[in-house]
């Protein structure tokens, strides 16, 4: 059975492929979190906190103020294009990006219903929700994007030495092409990824 919770550890991503099944499965309430999670790299806290007009795909940025950061400082994070793709049926004029006060029951049920469908494959596959993959995945496949790690610690709100020293190299370039691809309705992407989705730790 697929298991959803806290558990420190090492930092583990999501593959392209495990990502393009989450989202497969999740409610539609709950897919800005994820996005903004897998694709802008918000810390789930970040996300609980944000409002609305402060997502501005227009502008091609998400606002984190000051006083809902971390490190108490405001920052800008770039909106990727697939990730303007996920929030367009979503945007609203007012009100909280994410709408659920606890996401655990949410993430549970998406990590069940992934994991019974990797329980159907030959051979049967796992699936468990990995400690703050969504984040950990964005920071990952952003630097391998971009080359560049000041920009990215600046865009998730870490510094430098953190970045460089705990996300450089996790993942190839080749990779991030497919992250920033899942997109909505994206089936000649998703068509091409392999089936097979096998994780052993949790949320």
């Amino acid at each position: 059975m697929a298991v959803a919770k806290e558990d420190e550890g090492a930092i583990e991503i999501f593959t392209p492929e495990e990502m393009a099944r989450v989202l497969e499965h999740a409610e539609p309430a709950l897919i800005p979190f994820l996005t903004i999670g897998a694709f802008a790299g918000l810390r789930r806290a970040e996300i609980a906190r944000l409002e609305w007009p402060q997502v501005r795909p227009d502008d091609c940025f998400i606002e984190i103020k000051a006083s809902n950061a971390k490190t108490a400082s405001r920052r800008l994070v770039p909106i990727s294009e697939n990730l303007k793709q996920w929030l367009a049926p979503h945007k609203q004029s007012q009100g909280k990006g994410c709408p659920y006060a606890s996401r655990s029951k949410q993430l549970l049920w998406i990590a069940e219903g992934v994991h019974e469908k990797c329980q159907q494959e030959t051979p049967p596959g796992e699936f468990v929700w990995k400690h703050n993959a969504l984040r950990h995945s964005f920071i990952s496949y952003r630097v391998a994007q971009t080359q560049n790690v000041a920009q990215v610690a600046l865009e998730a709100g870490n510094s430098p030495r953190m970045v460089f020293s705990n996300y450089r190299e996790l993942v190839r370039p080749a990779d991030a092409v497919k992250w920033f691809s899942i997109a909505p309705a994206s089936g000649p992407v998703l068509a091409t990824l392999p089936e097979q989705a096998s994780v052993e730790t949790a949320l």
